[in-house]
């Protein structure tokens, strides 16, 4: 077996200082920033950056166009494989290519400024009056006899090396399993990808230590390379060969220190073999990479995969064994996150626009959530608006009213809660899934842990702090214990979780949106019983929910026909149909489904917009919510669902929403009136009895008669006899009326021969009355 050649490292520098001074950015057609890494350096020199990001796609380019007689073709090969060797030597080279400051930098003296300054003085002080005293010149750096590690006199490298190096991977180079991360490959550049479980503060990390004598000012520098190093002290043999009159101290204003942050990275679900558990990985953010991820982020982390050895009694009890972290070099966010710094690309923005054109993208974005799952195109466009969200308020006085609209979905096994569930956790890009029997109080909101390496008490966010600005969808929402469910209640309006245990008192935000499915109290639903008694959740909670929807598995010939067809389709395809599928079982190949990467982005740019209810809809608005008051007034207490101030905001944010996926500042009409839609629907499928309470588009009443008497009495009052489509839809908006109701209700007049019917272009109805029928005069 071939064994590979050992690296030879000063051709290796020369290689690194070679590549920085000639590669040529073709891709930049700015003449003067052509050089890219010379740019970057300029950048440095002008105090702009402090980060030299080495692409190794660069790399890699640059070495197959080598032609010259130092050409270095296993070069990314052991820069991979020897990495931190690698990143010194990068960074040795960017010191000696260091350009000048030019007419842009930036001219504002730091401390490192004043103290270089004043140890060149000092250096040249006490150099002087060495040489005096032994008669000759003494090195400004090192020096025989020089303790390793220090450095005597002058300043080293580090100290007062401005930027760091970080190395970008190739696009070749495929995330490993966590699993697969082993001993092999210690020192190689490797990426992995997971979910952030915990991240710490950033703290700062000594890199270089200074020691001052008192008496004489004569200072000695000693470089960290570890976790832990000994201090030079005035017994030390090591500060005797440095100086034997020196006394040093420590002094920290001259040492140097960089930001520091760990984090716990956690493999991911899909790649966790059967009957184990989740591994986790240590990650280390040193400098620039800091602050880059959060609890909750899925991220793929590209860095060194080092050994560190264990230290105190915990190192006395490993004895050989040591751990393993990565230090990270870049981080990439397999999801982008939703915010005010989401931008989407040229190509992106030109999709959505395509998307825009072909009409209907409300409903075509509603079929693309979960396109394997039959039906309920309703329930999917109540969480197209739950992901969408509503406008958050904040008020000068402190009041807050939240945006992020809650939904419930109740019903009998088996009616694919879980893959909706499952489904929308994967859309969002902050998303956390868990179940209900496997959360405890503790496990949803905060718990409190002892950091292992500074021993202090530290709060370890839950699932509802882990999904902050995203989605927490919890499953079997049924089968948590009362104690732990009311942990929810604060969160669902306050947005916020208040912890006062081990001392801690404080308050996290939790912005989440709630997604919760369960089960009815009997594991079935019963029509005998009345829907609170079916639902056994209490008030409180329920009235934090914007939509409690009910889906039943009733027994109906052709729904059952069409979802068998559906479900054997799937089978034999193993994909979901290319697009839209009617009445007779027919694709419709014009109504596409939105690819997943495009429906995120088109979310993501919804959010982005701010609409406001205009003066004239308030009346609107206030007027059905006051009618709905009346309704359960009316009932005389056997109403299915609760009405409470909070479900007039609930349509507001609805209606918001529906602003957001039109990109409009501005709600209309039509965005109050499908909110109400919906709103009336998802109150319809809570009735204990009567067809069509399946959450499928379903109404209580007789549809109709319903839809016939409003246009009956809108003919009566206009005098008109020839009502278009679009009137028909005006005039059932609020009575929670589908297409297929209208066209069912048509079709059904028009064979008694009560009015005539016509199709428009588009192929929508339009009715021709009857002049004699009496039931119009």
């Amino acid at each position: 077996m071939a064994t590979a050649a050992m690296p030879n490292h000063s051709k290796a520098a020369s290689y690194c200082e070679k590549f920085l001074k000639n590669f040529v950015d073709e891709s930049n057609d700015n003449d003067k920033e052509s050089i890219k890494y010379m740019a970057q350096l300029q950048q440095i020199a002008n105090r702009n950056s402090k980060v030299l990001r080495i692409d190794l796609d660069d790399v890699d380019s640059f070495v197959e166009q080598d032609q010259s007689d130092e050409r270095y073709p296993s070069f990314v090969g052991e820069l991979e494989r020897n990495t931190r060797t690698f990143q010194r030597l990068f960074a040795e080279a960017a010191d000696r290519l260091m350009p000048a400051p030019d007419a842009l930098a930036n001219s504002k003296m730091d401390v490192f400024d004043i103290l270089s300054e004043h140890r060149k003085i000092m250096d040249t002080h006490a150099r002087a009056v060495e040489a005096r005293e032994t008669g000759q010149a003494v090195a400004s750096k090192g020096g025989k006899g020089a303790v390793p590690g220090t450095v005597r006199g002058g300043c080293p490298d580090m100290l007062l090396r401005r930027f760091d190096v970080y190395f970008a991977p190739r696009t070749k180079m495929l995330p490993l399993p966590m699993r697969g991360v082993r001993a092999s490959h210690l020192g190689h550049l490797v990426r992995v990808r997971g979910v952030v479980t915990h991240v710490t503060d950033v703290k700062p990390l000594v890199s270089v230590v200074a020691y001052t004598d008192p008496e004489t000012g004569f200072e000695v520098y000693q470089e960290v390379t570890g976790r832990t190093f000994k201090p030079l002290d005035n017994d030390s043999k090591e500060r005797a060969k440095v100086n034997r009159k020196m006394q040093p101290v420590m002094e920290t204003r001259g040492s140097k220190f960089v930001k520091f942050q760990e984090a716990r990275l956690q493999e991911l679900a899909e790649e966790v073999p059967e009957g184990a558990t989740p591994r986790t990985l240590s990650i280390h953010l040193v400098g620039e990479v800091t602050r880059t991820m959060k609890p909750g982020d899925d991220v793929t982390v590209t860095g060194i995969f080092l050994p560190e050895q264990y230290t105190g009694f915990r190192g006395m009890r490993a004895g050989l064994l040591m751990s393993t972290y990565l230090e990270a070099h870049t981080v990439q966010q397999s999801k982008r996150q939703y915010g005010s710094a989401f931008e989407l690309s040229e190509t992106e923005l030109a999709a959505i626009e395509g998307l825009g054109e072909q009409g209907d993208v409300y409903g075509r974005l509603a079929r693309s959530i979960a396109p394997e799952i039959f039906g309920m195109e309703d329930v999917k466009k109540a969480l197209l608006l739950m992901m969408v969200g509503g406008q958050t308020r904040l008020f000068a006085d402190g009041l807050k009213l939240r945006g992020d609209v809650h939904v419930c979905l109740m019903g009998d096994p088996g009616v694919a809660k879980s893959q909706l569930l499952k489904y929308v956790s994967r859309i969002m890009p902050r998303a956390v899934y868990t179940t209900g029997k496997g959360s405890s109080g503790v496990g949803l909101t905060a718990a409190v842990l002892r950091n292992q390496v500074t021993k202090e008490l530290v709060l370890e966010g839950g699932a509802l702090v882990l999904a902050d600005k995203g989605v927490c969808c919890i499953d079997e929402f049924d089968k948590m214990e009362e104690g732990d469910r009311t942990a929810i209640h604060e969160v669902m309006e306050q947005q916020t979780v208040s912890i006062a245990k081990a001392g801690i008192t404080t308050t996290l935000n939790t912005r989440t949106t709630i997604l919760a499915a369960a089960n009815p109290a009997y594991g079935r639903y019963d029509r005998r019983r009345s829907p609170s008694e079916n639902i056994n959740l209490p008030a409180a909670l329920l009235s934090r929910f914007d939509i409690l929807w009910l889906l039943l598995d009733e027994s109906s010939k052709d729904n059952d026909t069409r979802l068998a067809n559906h479900i054997v389709r799937l089978h034999l395809m193993g994909r979901a149909p290319a697009g839209a599928v009617d009445a007779n079982n027919a694709v419709n190949p014009a109504e596409a489904v939105v690819p997943l990467k495009l429906l995120r982005a088109y979310i993501g740019q919804a959010r982005q917009y701010e609409p406001d209810v205009p003066v004239q809809l308030t009346e609107y608005i206030a007027s059905f919510y006051a009618e709905l008051r009346q309704m359960e007034k009316a009932a005389l207490g056997a109403a299915a669902t609760y009405t409470t101030p909070r479900t007039l905001l609930s349509i507001l944010r609805l209606s918001q929403a529906l602003a957001k996926l039109r990109f409009s500042n501005l709600v209309e009409q039509s965005d109050v009136d499908e909110a109400l839609r919906l709103m009336r629907q998802s109150k319809a499928s809570l009735e204990s009895s009567g067809p069509g309470a399946n959450g499928d588009g379903g109404a209580y009443e007789d549809h109709i008669s319903l839809i016939y008497r409003l246009i009956r009495e809108y003919s009566n009052r206009s005098k008109e006899l020839e009502i278009p489509y679009a009137k028909i839809q005006e005039l059932t908006a609020r009575h929670n009326v589908s297409r297929d109701q209208i066209e069912e209700c048509v079709d059904e007049y028009a064979r008694i021969a009560l009015w005539n019917v016509d199709r428009d272009q588009q192929g929508n109805p339009v009715l021709h009355l009857q002049i004699n029928d009496a039931a119009f005069a």
